[in-house]
C-alpha cells in the first residue's frame, strides 16, 4: 500500500496520517530532496518571509500548519526566524524532536481547527505548504477567523493543483490559479506558479497575501 492511499485515494479524503508516519521513513521523499537542497518550493517560500523581514524590517514570527517532518520550518530558523510548526500526527511530532533538536520546543501536536494556540503564539506570518487539500471541510472556518485577526497578518499558500479534467477531490472549490485566488478572497501581495515535471500535468501555485 503506498504512502499516498493513506491520504487520498480514488478520489476520497482517506486522513490516516498517524498510521502513514508509523509504517514510512520519509513520505513525500521530503527527507531526500531537502538533504540536496533541492526543494524548490521551500526556497519559494523563504523568499517570501525574506520579503517580508525586508517589509517590516524587523524578525519575523512564522506559523507552519501541517509541518510534517518539519524541513521547512528548519529552513526558516536557519535563516533567523522565530518559528513555530504544527502536525496532527503525534508520531511525526515526537520523530521531529529528535530530528530537529534545536526547534524541538517549537514544535506541537495540534489540530488544524484548534485556533486557541494559533492566538497564544500570535504569529506574524502563517504557512500552509501542501496541506490545504487535506482540510478543505475546514478551510473555510479558518479563514473566517483569519480574516478577524486584528492586526496585518500574513499568509503564505503552497498547493499542487491540477487541470479540472484530472483533478478527482476538491474540484468543488477550486481547480485553477484564478479559482483558487477567488476562494480565498484575500489582499495579494505575490502570486507565483511553477511546473514541475515530477507533477505531470500538475504545477504549484504559491501566494503571499494579508488579512483584509
Amino acid at each position: 500500500m503506498p504512502y499516498q492511499d493513506y491520504i487520498i485515494k480514488e478520489g476520497k479524503f482517506i486522513g490516516k496520517f498517524d498510521e502513514m508516519y508509523k509504517k514510512f521513513k520519509d513520505p513525500w521523499n521530503l527527507a531526500k530532496l531537502n538533504s540536496k537542497g533541492g526543494n524548490f518550493d521551500y526556497q519559494i517560500i523563504n523568499l517570501y518571509c525574506n520579503q517580508l523581514k525586508q517589509l517590516k524590517k524587523q524578525k519575523l514570527k512564522t506559523l507552519e500548519i501541517g509541518s510534517g517532518y518539519p524541513f521547512l520550518s528548519d529552513l526558516l530558523y536557519k535563516n533567523n526566524n522565530n518559528i513555530f510548526a504544527t502536525d496532527i500526527s503525534e508520531t511525526v511530532i515526537k520523530k521531529s524532536k529528535k530530528k530537529f533538536p534545536k526547534i524541538k520546543k517549537k514544535l506541537y501536536i495540534n489540530d488544524f481547527m484548534n485556533f486557541k494556540l494559533y492566538n497564544k503564539i500570535k504569529p506574524d506570518v502563517i504557512i500552509l505548504s501542501d496541506i490545504t487539500w487535506y482540510v478543505l471541510p475546514h478551510i473555510k472556518k479558518f479563514l473566517k477567523w483569519f480574516k478577524k485577526l486584528n492586526k496585518k497578518t500574513y499568509l503564505i499558500h503552497s498547493l499542487s493543483i491540477y487541470p479540472k479534467n484530472k483533478q478527482k477531490y476538491g474540484k468543488e472549490y477550486f481547480y485553477d490559479t484564478k479559482s483558487m485566488l477567488k476562494f480565498f478572497n484575500l489582499e495579494y501581495l505575490n502570486i507565483t506558479s511553477v511546473k514541475h515535471s515530477m507533477r505531470g500535468d500538475g504545477k504549484q501555485i504559491f501566494f503571499l497575501a494579508h488579512n483584509r
